[in-house]
């Protein structure tokens, strides 16, 4: 007799934008026709899925994450589950991000801001043995500040997917022509959008 073929509509669990709420969706290319399995087995309801997934269409899909690629498929660990002890690491769901997720972006290249040379001009002559030691150092790389500083920057992820989006070899994929960008545009932009400080707590007595 014949193996019977068991058909099952594949779901991929993520987190939502909020960080908590976890949801359901089928993987990509992968949406059954219920009316033809229906046919084939008499149930209306063999094939549905358990949980109910959500209606993500098939860009929703291929720009999940944070910088726009595709989501992941969760591959959970019944080792890790088991473990159970300090050193095991969580297994997270992937989280879904949106155009409108404000994520940190890694941007190269960036023109520093003339302040800060005279800042450090200025705080030099305060310095001490091993501040005047650092300043010999930073003079000696001064010719190598032609080629940026490395900032991180929160913003939209509509922004970074227009002018900062980097591909997993590091080669520059934005929709808008590359440019190199200023401090003081890169703060006049997207300063707003800096996550606030979280204030140091001393120690609080029980009583």
């Amino acid at each position: 007799m014949p193996a019977k073929t068991v058909h099952q509509q594949l779901l991929l669990p993520y987190r939502d934008e909020n960080n908590i709420t976890i949801r359901y969706v089928a993987a990509p290319g992968f949406h059954p026709s219920h009316s033809a399995l229906a046919s084939s087995t008499g149930y209306d309801s063999d094939f549905e899925p358990l949980i109910a997934s959500d209606d993500l269409d098939e860009d929703d899909l291929m720009h999940f994450t944070a910088t726009g690629r595709p989501v992941p498929q969760f591959k959970g660990s019944a080792l890790a589950s088991l473990g159970g002890h300090m050193y095991t690491a969580p297994q997270l769901l992937p989280k879904r991000y949106t155009d409108d997720s404000i994520i940190p972006a890694i941007i190269t290249g960036v023109i520093p801001s003339e302040n800060k040379g005279k800042d450090k001009a200025e705080g030099s002559k305060k310095r001490g043995i091993l501040g005047k030691l650092k300043g010999k150092k930073e003079k000696e790389g001064a010719g190598k500040s032609e080629n940026g500083v490395l900032k991180v920057v929160f913003m939209p992820r509509r922004e970074y997917q227009k002018f900062f989006a980097r591909d997993l070899k590091g080669i520059y994929i934005g929709s808008e022509p590359f440019r190199r960008w200023k401090e003081e545009e890169l703060e006049e932009l997207y300063g707003r959008y800096r996550p606030k400080k979280l204030g140091r707590r001393g120690f609080m007595s029980p009583v």
